[in-house]
């Protein structure tokens, strides 16, 4: 009888050792949608659970956001059965338009979810359109030459947008914004920069202005291109 038993408790233990593991699981889901947000609201911030449904203990390895631009920071990395964990998460948005989408990789000893995913998702509404990029590109830049380069600014809103006390760098760039400037709904108006290079090498530029929509109350448009040598200079 007693030899019974033993085999019983024996068999009956099996089950939960062939099976008992760590199981990884984001709380409300592998994504994070912020909906639609305004630049303004930059940095996003969000508090994200970690739980461990399984029935050891949970180890998360690494937290490895998908850019720059993410931070993750975990407050711990051993989650008993049933305990949480929570991911502080901050997304920066300066210099992204319509819809995002990032990610954070979750390494830990699941063995069937050894790499879970978190995706960052948000729709960022611009009351103003910088087309077709958010800065000045100068292709073909050569020493002596004058280079150009074009954005389209649209007022993406309902109302009148003003723009006023425009400044830019450095001062032999030329640009052919009036000093004030009003854009009704829906209007666009493209701004034309000129620079003739006078050496050889990187080259970055900006152009800051001030609007009337309180939640854009400034504009930064900057400039970049690399500037080669000419013949005809010496360098």
């Amino acid at each position: 009888m007693k030899k019974y038993y033993l085999a019983l408790c024996f068999f009956t233990l099996i089950p939960f050792f062939l099976f008992a593991q760590p199981r990884i699981e984001i709380v409300g889901g592998d994504t994070y949608d912020w909906g639609t947000v305004k630049p303004n609201q930059d940095p996003l911030r969000a508090k994200v659970k970690i739980k461990n449904v399984g029935n050891e203990v949970l180890k998360i390895l690494e937290v490895k956001p998908g850019c720059g631009c993410t931070t993750a920071p975990l407050d711990k990395t051993e989650l008993q059965p049933g305990e949480e964990a929570t991911l502080d998460v901050t997304l920066r948005i300066a210099g992204f338009s319509n819809e995002v989408t990032k990610s954070v990789r979750i390494a830990s000893n699941d063995p069937d979810n050894p790499n879970k995913y978190l995706f960052l998702k948000t729709k960022i509404y611009h009351p103003i359109l910088v087309q077709p990029t958010a800065y000045f590109t100068f292709t073909q830049m050569t020493v002596g030459k004058e280079s150009v380069a074009s954005v389209t600014l649209k007022n993406n809103t309902n109302e009148n947008i003003t723009f006023s006390d425009i400044q830019f760098e450095p001062e032999n760039l030329s640009i052919n914004l009036p000093r004030t400037l009003t854009l009704k709904a829906g209007e666009t108006f493209q701004i034309t920069a000129k620079i003739v290079p006078d050496k050889k090498g990187y080259f970055n530029c900006f152009v800051r202005m001030k609007t009337s929509h309180p939640d854009m109350k400034e504009l930064v448009i900057p400039g970049y291109g690399q500037v080669q040598e000419s013949p005809l200079f010496n360098n």
